[in-house]
């Protein structure tokens, strides 16, 4: 892997109308404090318009997250309209962020920005629950393949640390801690638990995710879903027991949480 590959992951494509420039501004600075990396364009310099949409049409093509700024300017632009057309048909992610209910002139204009685009710095949020030992392979390139198309992961390597075992007061406050971590992810994001090869430590974050977040939860099998208990047989499962490398699992897997992510966008 290239070392700038998870950087990649990322970069953010905004759709906006360039007369709302103040407000888009600010919705940029707060992606950038946020750690992510977005594009605007401004096409001054360019009057061929088959050339400008075919430019924002390679550039889609290359991204994987994409903000909205939704404005009475953005509606009756046919660019933005284009371009938003154009992420729709790819099948692509990407959240609104409402303009219109900036107060440029609020003193709390920063933190009202922050609210504005939690749910698409949230929902890039997954946590991946896996026997570490027996599964890291396969961990490594689902990460991998997360990272490329704009999601962070956090993983049960974090309850290795004998620091944080301590930080947290062993034993005793572990449930509340895994409890605020799932908490925290499942806000609006996705909790993965690879089925096979699971110990009672993982079976506790899966209680706790299904009573977070029922929806927010989805089951991998590598071996085949025959042997479910009868609780697990209607649930969220992404089998992938039918590829033949730890890469295209990865691929399968990564894919299938992109399409139930889409698929929450377009029902919620």
């Amino acid at each position: 892997m290239k070392e700038n590959d998870i950087e990649e992951g990322f970069w953010v494509f905004v759709s906006h109308s360039t007369k709302d420039f103040e407000r888009v501004r600010l919705v940029r600075n707060a992606l950038e404090d946020s750690g992510f990396r977005p594009i605007l364009f401004y096409l001054k310099c360019m009057e061929d318009e088959d050339e400008i949409n075919e430019l924002l049409k390679r550039e889609i093509d290359a991204r994987r997250r994409f903000i909205l700024c939704d404005s009475p300017n953005a509606q009756t632009s046919k660019y933005v309209q284009s371009e938003v057309d154009y992420i729709r048909s790819k099948k692509r992610m990407y959240e609104i962020v409402d303009l219109s209910s900036i107060d440029i002139e609020s003193k709390d204009m920063q933190e009202e920005v922050i609210k504005l685009i939690k749910p698409f710095r949230v929902r890039t949020n997954v946590f991946l629950s896996f026997n570490s030992r027996a599964d890291r392979e396969i961990i490594g390139s689902v990460k991998k393949h997360l990272s490329l198309n704009g999601f962070n992961s956090v993983d049960v390597t974090l309850f290795d640390s004998q620091e944080w075992y301590r930080r947290i007061g062993g034993q005793e406050g572990m449930s509340q801690a895994i409890r605020e971590v799932l908490e925290s992810t499942l806000s609006n994001g996705y909790f993965l638990y690879f089925l096979d090869n699971q110990s009672w430590f993982t079976q506790e974050e899966l209680e706790l995710a299904y009573e977070i977040a029922p929806n927010m939860v989805l089951l991998i099998t590598m071996n085949g879903s025959d042997d479910l208990p009868p609780f697990l047989q209607n649930r969220n499962i992404i089998n992938v027991s039918g590829m033949p490398s730890i890469e295209e699992k990865a691929k399968a897997i990564v894919k299938a949480l992109i399409a139930f992510d889409l698929e929450n966008q377009y029902t919620k």
